[in-house]
């Protein structure tokens, strides 16, 4: 049996080494030109020997089926496992900035506030017993049609308040407030305790030693070193059209040396959808799956990280009133003095910086110039006016200072779109990624984009894998 695997991400990855286990003779072929998807680590952009992940960056405490990968090949931990929380620990809010209990002076009673509506978003969860049908809650149709937004308005929220569920639905979910479904927080809520009860352990979060692109570095290695003639890796290889007849199925492929056919069996479809709207089916696709390529909603996230000569600044998450959305140091438990601060910005912000080209962004993300970047993003967060001086005007290099990317994974439904089918995959967790890069005169960016992804029928020879990230 032949077997197409269209994408080198994780779950192309996974597929395709349980398809070799089986005795399946396997073609994997990735637009791109290095395993991971999702995931990439950048080693060799920083001083001090420092690194960033540039995909995700975080896992989750729940999410066991990374775990046991990185058992595998040996891979720990980096620093404490932290909870997730929405108020972080200090605040850039009208020009100046909040930390610690002075956040709570900010605004009369902005803790209990916030609590309060996250109280409000959270309990739907607990009248959904299967997570992997949202429909079947009591509440589907009423809660289908509200969004974060609603909540919001009717909450006793001050400015303050407002700012940090909005930055948290931005950062959480890649999408505004207003785009987000309170039957898809349910859904997430559910899934999230379903698995901390199944595990009988607490939700914490951990960086990765060595960054997460060692898991799918290892995994390539090891799928490469099969025997010959059962797998053949393609990079640079972008799927253009799929035809199935009586024989099978016939795969357009194009690379920059031109276009191949590749003949197989079956196709399994581990990528995003959102390149699967270029790609030619000859044959129909199942209504469900074709409604899911052409109309699923996908969030963005950009995330432009910066690497400074010291740590200078108050530690911890920053929610800021900024273009930057939220700050914090990727690089806590990295030895050295140097330290990289990441700006994560979400949903319609990171659209609009996102979507800007490489010539486009100067030397940082979106229209920024890093001058820019340093001024209206950063600066504020350090603390020595002396270093605010250096970092303004610092002048740079121009070789290998942007670097973008775009990462798919589960993440928001909207109001009126209902949450359906099967939320699992690789990671079995909820959906955070965390990114960043860069070099102390280097800026660089991520952006990411989010989907909830449907387990629709499918096609008899075509397998679609939905994925999440966090």
């Amino acid at each position: 049996m032949r077997v197409l695997v269209v994408g080198a991400g994780l779950a192309g990855l996974s597929a395709a080494e349980a398809l070799l286990n089986a005795g399946v003779d396997v073609t994997l072929i990735e637009a791109g030109y290095r395993p991971g998807g999702r995931t990439r680590t950048v080693r060799d952009r920083f001083r001090n020997g420092q690194i960033a992940d540039s995909g995700a960056e975080w896992v989750d405490s729940i999410h066991w089926r990374y775990r046991e990968l990185m058992a595998r090949y040996g891979v720990v931990d980096e620093g404490d496992p932290a909870p997730w929380t929405t108020i972080r620990r200090w605040m850039f809010w009208d020009g100046r900035q909040v930390s610690g209990r002075d956040l709570d002076r900010l605004e009369a009673g902005l803790f209990d506030a916030v609590e309060r509506y996250e109280e409000a978003t959270d309990a739907p969860a607990t009248s959904l017993t299967d997570p992997s049908r949202p429909d079947r809650h009591p509440d589907a149709t009423f809660l289908d049609s509200r969004s974060l937004a609603d909540v919001i308005t009717e909450s006793d929220l001050g400015p303050a308040g407002r700012l940090l569920a909005a930055r948290n639905a931005q950062g959480e979910f890649a999408a505004e407030p207003r785009q987000v479904s309170c039957l898809f927080v349910a859904q997430q809520r559910a899934h999230e305790r379903e698995e901390a009860r199944r595990q009988g352990i607490a939700v914490t979060a951990n960086r990765v030693a060595g960054g997460t692109g060692q898991i799918a570095e290892g995994l390539a290695r090891e799928l490469s070193s099969r025997p010959s003639g059962r797998l053949s890796i393609l990079f640079g290889h972008r799927l253009v059209a799929v035809e199935q007849d009586s024989d099978g199925i016939a795969a357009l492929v194009r690379s920059s040396d031109g276009e191949v056919r590749i003949a197989a069996d079956h196709v399994v479809l581990a990528c995003s959808l959102v390149p699967l709207r270029d790609v030619e089916f000859r044959n129909p696709l199942p209504p469900l799956l074709a409604e899911a390529i052409l109309s699923l909603g996908y969030g963005s996230i950009t995330k432009t990280a910066v690497q400074f000569e010291r740590r200078e600044w108050v530690s911890g998450y920053g929610t800021t009133d900024s273009v930057s959305q939220r700050i914090y140091e990727t690089t806590v438990d990295q030895t050295g003095d140097p330290g990289i601060l990441m700006a994560y910005c979400g949903g319609e912000g990171g659209e609009r910086r996102g979507t800007h080209r490489h010539h486009h962004r100067g030397h940082a993300a979106g229209s920024l110039t890093l001058v820019d970047v340093r001024r209206r993003v950063f600066a504020f967060v350090v603390g020595a006016p002396e270093l605010r001086r250096r970092v303004r005007g610092v002048r740079t290099r121009t070789s290998d200072q942007v670097l973008a990317g775009v990462a798919r994974v589960v993440g928001t439904s909207a109001p009126g779109r209902r949450a359906r089918g099967h939320v699992h995959g690789l990671h079995g967790g909820r959906h955070r990624i965390r990114s960043c890069r860069r070099r102390s005169h280097h800026v660089v960016s991520q952006r990411r984009s989010s989907s909830l992804k449907v387990a629709p029928a499918r096609p008899q020879n075509t397998m679609l894998i939905p994925h999440m990230m966090k």
